[in-house]
Formats: structure tokens, sequence, C-alpha cells
């Protein structure tokens, strides 16, 4: 089993230089959060749940467990050792799927509605596409999911410094899973904004403030993949569907498939998130340009 670090290789790389113990926090399929004295979250994922931004990647059998929560783990330049398993670093590989300062054009508003009409045809209910059928919990989310979106592009629109920061502290934490609906939709909203050359400084500061501000209000795995998204790390399938979209590929249902794909609805929020980047880069008043997940021509 291949095992990835979501966090920055350049912090395993730190983490990595000297000798010390780190604590097993959590444990969800096979994979591990590490907890460090110093307090930082060093998370290790199996391949592909998720594809990780970054980190450290290891050669494991399948369905070997690496440790229990409350282990202490100890860390050392050639070696991460668990009581039962050593993860030998020479046999590791550090990865960067970073997309640094690079500028990405916006895509026709054509081109978007295309994208959208993909997603919205592939979604399924229990996030921004709709409850799910007689789930009264499940319905009561919805609406503040919504709630939280809808305030969010009012207050871009407006330039309310405030509404923008009220919003995205709303959105955090948002939902159920490893990764609520809220933040997978923030993560991308702040993977489209990013790298837009369009993109409004100032905006997108408050957005990554707030994020950066309320991160302890959600998991500890979407708090790693939130982070990464702060520091413009992204997985590959994210990218790849950024770079196919943004520079509008004659196809990009196969990237888009790989994103759906991820998590019950991980996928489809995410891909909301960036139909709304590119949608508030174009200028589409909420009122006249996007309503119920459909791109209305102005």
């Amino acid at each position: 089993m291949q095992l990835i670090a979501i966090t920055a290789d350049s912090a395993w790389h730190t983490a990595l230089k000297t000798l010390k113990t780190a604590t097993v926090e959590s444990v969800f399929r096979r994979a591990v959060n590490l907890r460090l004295d110093s307090g930082e979250l060093l998370s290790i994922f199996p391949a592909g749940s998720p594809n990780a931004p970054a980190g450290l990647i290891g050669s494991h059998q399948v369905g070997q467990t690496l440790g229990g929560i409350g282990e202490t783990v100890q860390l050392s330049p050639t070696a991460i050792t668990f009581k039962t398993t050593t993860i030998a670093i020479n046999e590791c590989q550090f990865v960067t799927n970073s997309l640094n300062e690079r500028q990405l054009p916006v895509p026709s508003c054509d081109y978007i509605e295309q994208f959208a009409q993909r997603v919205q045809a592939q979604a399924i209910h229990g996030s921004f596409y709709g409850a799910m059928p007689n789930d009264v919990f499940n319905s009561a989310q919805v609406i503040r999911l919504e709630r939280g979106r809808a305030q969010l592009k009012l207050a871009w629109m407006q330039s309310s410094i405030e509404g923008i920061a009220d919003a995205t502290r709303q959105l955090i934490g948002l939902g159920i899973g490893l990764t609520p609906s809220g933040d997978d939709y923030l993560l991308g909203l702040l993977l489209v904004l990013n790298h837009a050359v369009e993109a409004d400084d100032a905006k997108l500061t408050v957005v990554k403030q707030s994020i950066s501000d309320n991160l302890e209000t959600t998991t500890n795995v979407s708090q790693a993949c939130l982070r990464a998204g702060l520091e413009r790390r992204y997985s590959e399938p994210l990218r790849d569907l950024l770079i196919a979209v943004a520079n509008q590929a004659d196809s990009f249902e196969v990237v888009l498939q790989a994103v759906l794909s991820h998590g019950a609805t991980s996928g489809q929020d995410t891909c909301t998130g960036m139909l709304d980047g590119w949608i508030l880069l174009q200028d589409l008043a909420i009122e006249n340009g996007y309503v119920n997940n459909e791109l209305i021509p102005a």
C-alpha cells in the first residue's frame, strides 16, 4: 500500500531532520494523523484517499495498519517507527503538487456553462444540489450550506469585507464526514481564485484569513486539505481539472470524473466552489447570472 502525507513535503523534511516523537491522534481507513509535540499535524493517507496535494509516499503491504490512537511514534532522519510498522525513509518519495504563483485565464461564459451542466447532470443529493429525501437533518444542513454560499457570493459582489469574512466562517466545518461540504466548497473556491489573473487580491485575502482563523472548527483531515489550499497545493485531479477548464480544453470529462469520484459529495462540492469562483470572476450578478445551480445568459 502506498501512503501519502497530505502535509507539505517541506514540513515532512523539517520534521524528519532530528529525532522526535509524535502521537497518533486519529485513524481512519488505514490512514493516520500524527501530532507533533510542537502542535503541528502530519497526516498520512492511503493513495487516492484522498489524492494528496503533497507529501511523503512510502510502500507498504495492502491493508496494513499503521498504528492506533494514542500510540507514540518515533520520527528520525531514517525512519518513521510505529509499534508494529516501520516506514523506511530511503524507500519514500517526497512529492509536491503545487501550482505556486501560476496564473490562469478565466474561461468564457459558454465554457463555464458546459462545466456547470456536466457537474449538475451527475450530482447527487445531500449538499449543494438538494437534500436527501425524507432526511430532516440533511435538509437543514443543505439550507445552511446554500445560505452561506449565497451570502458569500453577495458579499463578494458588494465588496463587503465583513460579509465575506462572516460567510466564509459560516461555511467552515459545515456538513458531515471527513471533509464537510462547506470546506470542500471553499477549497474549490480557493483553487480558482488563487490562480486567476482577474481575482481581487483584497477579497481573496479576506477569504483566506477567515479560513485560517477558523480552521480549528472543522475536522483534522479538512484542516490539512484547507491548509494545503491556502498554500496553493492541491491533489493532482483537482490541479488537472483547473488547468483543463481554465484553458478551455476540448474535453474535461476524464479529469472531471476523477474529481467527482472522490468521496460521497466531496468532488461535486469542490466543483461547485470552482464554478462559483469563475462566475464571480466573470462579474455575473447573482440575481441575473447564476440561479439554482444554473448559469443564465446575461
